[in-house]
């Protein structure tokens, strides 16, 4: 069992920006970047590791009947199950070691994010189309996981706000997923939204979520998340311009060939979430 397969297991690709989404709710309340935050963050990052092992021991069968999943270490037999369930354990354990320093609210927050990921979204992948609207909350508790475990109380509204900025970008961030794998997601059962849908219905659809993201992302000053200025702008015309980009994206993947702009809307989407945390993270350093 190498480091390599262990990352994979937890899919760090994935929990360190989660874990990153909980900093930037820390330093929202706290007003400072912190050691403090940083352990939060870790707390996050491991219980996010857990949910995706746990998910991948769900899901060994799925995993193995689609390209993009049949060398995990499960599927490929590179890992055992009994070592994958220690594995699991040590994410969970460290997880919740690292959030307990804060309360019993910010463990709280950690675990409803682990069992709302594992027992209501990874079962209802494989019965239902639409389970990216539930499985979106998952992106959304994060941040108030940062935000509780920094002291904040549940009742601002600020912190409501910036969760449900990052509930709008899951549905984006899930179907452009689907529309770059649907073949393989089909072959493994999963019932996926272009079963429902045209591509083109959904290609649509999708710009509405994107525009909503950021839209969205020009009220964060507006809701006192931002406040210094030069911040303010380089927000501002970001999100402007990404309107501008999706538009133009979202017409030339209707009127051509779509897969070369799929992982280019994923990646640059996603950075733009990246940037947003960068921003919040800046703005108290100002």
């Amino acid at each position: 069992m190498t480091f390599k397969e262990i990352q994979t297991f937890g899919k760090f690709s994935i929990s360190v920006p989660i874990a990153m989404t909980s900093y930037a709710g820390y330093v929202l309340f706290d007003e400072r970047l912190s050691w403090e935050g940083i352990l939060a963050a870790v707390g996050i990052f491991f219980l996010s590791a857990g949910a995706s092992a746990i998910n991948q021991l769900q899901e060994i069968r799925l995993d193995a009947q689609m390209k993009r999943t049949e060398n995990r270490p499960l599927p490929s037999g590179n890992l055992s199950i009994q070592a994958a369930v220690l594995i699991v354990s040590a994410f969970v354990i460290a997880g919740t070691v690292s959030l307990s320093f804060f309360g019993w609210d910010a463990m709280v927050w950690g675990w409803i994010g682990l069992f709302w990921y594992n027992v209501i979204y990874t079962p209802m992948k494989t019965r239902s189309a639409f389970s990216v609207f539930p499985g979106a909350i998952v992106g959304a508790i994060p941040p108030v996981a940062g935000w509780v475990a920094a002291g904040g109380s549940i009742m601002d509204a600020r912190i409501h706000f910036l969760a449900f900025f990052f509930f709008l970008g899951q549905m984006p961030h899930f179907w452009l997923l689907v529309l770059k794998y649907k073949d393989q997601y089909k072959k493994a059962g999963f019932p996926i939204i272009t079963d429902v849908l045209s591509k083109q219905q959904v290609i649509r659809i999708n710009l509405v979520w994107f525009i909503a993201t950021f839209i969205s992302a020009l009220f964060i000053p507006a809701i006192d998340l931002l406040n210094q200025s030069a911040i303010v702008w380089i927000l501002t015309i970001s999100s402007v311009g990404m309107i501008i980009w999706s538009l133009r994206t979202t017409l030339l993947i209707r009127n051509g060939d779509s897969s070369k702009h799929l992982k280019k809307m994923f990646v640059y989407f996603n950075s733009f979430y990246l940037l947003v945390m960068i921003l919040i993270c800046m703005d108290q350093i100002w």
